[in-house]
């Protein structure tokens, strides 16, 4: 018998037998104001039985509203807890986890075709640009000739690109925790300026000792992201400041651009947005480096937006301080 039927029978017999000492009473108001009191105390066990027995039947079910609540947009690969046979929310949950199933397998088809198209494009876009550089030594002269190779020279670069930032992005969405060792940013900025020959100069301004913990690659590809970002929109000028501030390490790019509109702001983080304003002039981008860097900024704990400067455009990537 269920813990609320118990109840419930107790009840009626404590009451029962109340009445049964009471039979003796001639007093007609005694006897009335027993019963009622009798009848309140039944009705109100019976209301708390009932929202026990009801909270008891329903636990399962929040349990399965909370595992599903903790479940990442990365993390297709965890299930939700079975509740016993016989439980109500038992078919609910395995329903839930066929879904999850179904969700995975997509999402891994979908990583995988975006990996093998990158694989497959990778190898005629670099035999094209190979054969071109050849062509380009070759005839140096002609100067049509030339033009046009070097047009396509650039088209076949920004497709390869294209094809490095998809891979990226394949493998930034398969969930993989980037690598836990411990950096110092400000070299590893004043390091990624140093690589590049752009042209027009960047001047750092860092501070030492500003540690994260994450990947040195992955860290890396945000840094050079914003600086390639920079350069394409930039007139003259570009900036970098890092500094540790409230427990996070701040990285600062400014541009003296056209700068971006506050209602812009957010969809430049979208995957192959276009912007109407004088930003949005192709300018070579695949359109995937702003989404990539802030998705690993994301993926260390951290933020990158864009916020309001003295000029131009200024992005922000913010990570926790290492401890």
């Amino acid at each position: 018998m269920s813990a609320l039927g118990s109840l419930l029978v107790a009840a009626v017999v404590v009451a029962a037998a109340v009445l049964h000492l009471l039979a003796g009473v001639q007093h007609t108001g005694v006897l009335l104001l027993v019963t009622a009191v009798l009848c309140v105390v039944v009705v109100a066990l019976a209301s708390w039985g009932v929202r026990h027995a009801v909270a008891r039947a329903l636990e399962p079910v929040d349990r399965l509203q909370a595992e599903m609540a903790e479940l990442g947009d990365t993390d297709l690969s965890r299930r939700v807890g079975v509740p016993p046979a016989g439980d109500g929310a038992e078919q609910l949950a395995g329903r839930v986890n066929e879904l999850l199933g179904r969700l995975e397998n997509a999402a891994e088809q979908r990583r995988a075709f975006i990996a093998g198209a990158s694989h497959e494009l990778r190898t005629p876009l670099t035999g094209l640009r190979t054969r071109i550089e050849l062509a380009l030594l070759d005839d140096p002269a002609d100067s049509d000739l030339v033009d046009n190779l070097r047009r396509a020279l650039g088209d076949a670069e920004r497709l390869h690109q294209i094809v490095d930032d998809l891979l990226v992005l394949a493998r930034l969405d398969s969930g993989d925790p980037p690598a836990g060792e411990r950096l110092d940013l400000g070299a590893l900025v004043e390091r990624e300026v140093a690589r590049q020959l752009p042209p027009i100069p960047v001047s750092v301004k860092a501070e030492t000792g500003v540690m994260v913990t994450g990947s040195g690659v992955r860290l890396g590809r945000v840094l050079v992201n914003l600086l390639a970002n920079a350069q394409r929109y930039a007139a003259a000028r570009i900036e970098v400041a890092v500094r540790a501030e409230d427990g996070e390490a701040v990285v600062e790019v400014y541009d003296d651009g056209p700068g971006i509109p506050p209602a812009d702001r957010e969809r430049v983080f979208e995957r192959f947005a276009r912007l109407d304003s004088a930003r949005s002039r192709d300018k070579g981008g695949s359109g995937l480096g702003l989404p990539i860097a802030r998705q690993i900024a994301v993926a260390h704990g951290g933020r990158l937006y864009i916020a309001d400067g003295p000029y131009g455009a200024r992005l922000v990537l913010r990570l926790p301080l290492a401890r």
